[in-house]
């Protein structure tokens, strides 16, 4: 009987009033008598429902196969129900085999084959990658101009009223973009193509460190002024490359030349004892 309600619960071809109709009939069923003839009406009454359901529900299990109908064989005429024990073992055998069957999958890992193709196919044929790497040509264009966003609204002056801090670095500095500034950039990229000569890559990334550090020194000592505003827009692109060999040469040298050469311009100004 275990094995009858377990099957019944799992099956796929009931519905609930089914179900609940077949577990009824074998809660019902007598062992010793082998008799199963509870009424239409009584059934109708414990599971709440009308006495056509059950009729529909009864012919719905013999077609399942899950029990065998007599009818008017029972007890005051009723129909005569006997579940189909040899169909409930059946279930139950399909059911272990399933268990097993996924059970097995943890005995062999799941690899992929062992074999490979030995070779390459004969209607291989050779080709362009379509990812080329460039890892020995680093990016040496360096955009070194900026619109400044943060002086909005102050009114600019060319005093310098502290002195430069030299070894202040920022990892999070901004590219700056000023489209004057930008168009010149242009024109080196363009003189640098058609130059014969190639920078090597340990060169390059020095010239490149450098730009950044004279960037960085800019940024950290004006970075609160409208005086920054002045040097990015008197800037070009001879001072800029002056100031990133000079700072190659000595770090901080590169912002201390572009200061000297605004001051020679008249663009910035001394004032007391500082710069």
């Amino acid at each position: 009987m275990l094995l009858a309600f377990k099957h019944i619960a799992m099956s796929e071809l009931l519905n609930g009033t089914e179900k609940q109709f077949a577990v009824f009939l074998v809660d019902s069923f007598n062992r010793k008598t082998g008799r199963c003839d509870p009424s239409e009406e009584t059934a109708a009454h414990i599971l709440k429902c009308s006495t056509r359901t059950i009729i529909r529900a009864g012919n719905r299990l013999v077609e399942a196969k899950l029990f065998r109908k007599r009818k008017h064989a029972g007890n005051r005429h009723c129909n005569s129900y006997e579940p189909n024990w040899e169909a409930f073992r059946e279930f139950e055998h399909q059911y272990q085999l399933r268990r097993k069957k996924w059970a097995a999958r943890f005995e062999r890992p799941n690899l992929s084959p062992s074999h490979c193709q030995p070779c390459h196919s004969q209607t291989d044929t050779f080709g362009s990658s379509t990812c080329q790497s460039r890892h020995s040509q680093p990016d040496n264009d360096v955009i070194q101009t900026s619109s400044i966003n943060s002086i909005e609204g102050m009114e600019p002056t060319n005093h310098i009223s502290s002195t430069l801090q030299t070894d202040t670095r920022n990892e999070h500095l901004p590219r700056w973009n000023r489209s004057r500034l930008s168009d010149e950039g242009k024109a080196s990229d363009a003189f640098g193509r058609h130059s014969g000569q190639r920078m090597s890559a340990a060169a390059a990334a020095a010239e490149g460190s450098a730009t950044l550090r004279w960037n960085n020194d800019l940024l950290n000592e004006f970075r609160s002024t409208p005086t920054l505003a002045l040097i990015v827009d008197a800037m070009d692109l001879p001072m800029q490359e002056t100031a990133t060999a000079a700072e190659m040469k000595q770090r901080g040298g590169g912002m201390a030349y572009i200061i000297e050469e605004l001051v020679a311009r008249g663009v910035l100004y001394r004032s007391g004892a500082g710069l």
